[in-house]
């Protein structure tokens, strides 16, 4: 049967055994990086053939917290609490599945380091995907950014989240770390499918700015114009140190495979 027709009813979404399709479009604004997350995510597991049985997919609040709305895996929200501590959880209910977390900026600082640090030392076979999308401050502080390889100016000295992302991740024991954009389609796919291969903890940061707290200042424009930032602004440098990675002093940002830890 083909996958694309179905005789006698029509056309249906290249995907339809993975998403509610029911559901789309989705909710997400055009060119805000998610729904080219979820749509790369939903490839790589295609093209791996993972048993989606076999997967838990969780995810927290805000927009990203709408990923499991589109997807049929096997799925849970977590809007109190740490949605971490609740991927160990799981994990430990149920050791045969493959634990794939979506966070976005709040939901991970909300977490806490030590969530993440119990998933790494434990060797629990989790896979995180963290849309770093610059609302920490704005959410948490009530401050604005002052400027970042993405972003323009404003009135506050602060600067996307209080971490060095990759360095944190390494700290917390991951076995696997990237950090792509929405640009890097096939290479987020190809870091996708690594991850979900690698036993232990795995980290994928997609660095992707809401587009909801920085329209007003006329700096993200279209789609298009947003793909040109990432495209100038990212560097791609595979196996840079970790203690390089930190964005908040960074003129470019550094993209790329960071920790790779599988058996070559």
């Amino acid at each position: 049967m083909s996958r694309s027709i179905v005789e006698g009813v029509g056309p249906i979404h290249p995907f339809n055994e993975f998403l509610r399709v029911g559901s789309i479009p989705s909710v997400w604004c055009p060119g805000c990086g998610i729904g080219t997350v979820v749509n790369i995510f939903v490839q790589t597991i295609e093209k791996l053939k993972v048993d989606v049985e076999k997967l838990c997919v969780l995810s927290g609040i805000g927009c990203t917290g709408k990923i499991i709305d589109y997807l049929k895996f096997n799925s849970a929200h977590r809007v109190n609490g740490s949605v971490l501590q609740y991927a160990s959880e799981l994990k430990l209910k149920n050791p045969d599945k493959k634990v794939v977390v979506f966070l976005n900026d709040v939901d991970f600082m909300m977490a806490g380091s030590d969530d993440l640090m119990n998933i790494g030392t434990k060797g629990m076979d989790v896979f995180v995907i963290y849309i770093n999308n610059f609302i920490y401050y704005v959410l948490i502080e009530h401050r604005v950014l002052l400027k970042t390889p993405f972003m323009g100016t404003t009135t506050d000295v602060s600067s996307a989240s209080p971490f060095n992302i990759p360095h944190l991740a390494k700290s917390c024991g991951a076995r696997y770390m990237a950090r792509w954009t929405p640009l890097h389609v096939r290479r987020l796919m190809y870091s996708m499918r690594d991850a979900l291969q690698q036993d232990g903890l795995s980290f994928v940061e997609v660095i992707s700015p809401c587009l909801i707290y920085y329209a007003s200042d006329g700096i993200v424009g279209r789609s298009f114009d947003r793909m040109k930032l990432f495209h100038d602004n990212a560097v791609i440098k595979h196996n840079e140190p970790i203690e390089n990675l930190d964005i908040r002093f960074q003129d470019k940002v550094i993209v790329g495979e960071f920790i790779d830890e599988r058996e070559k």
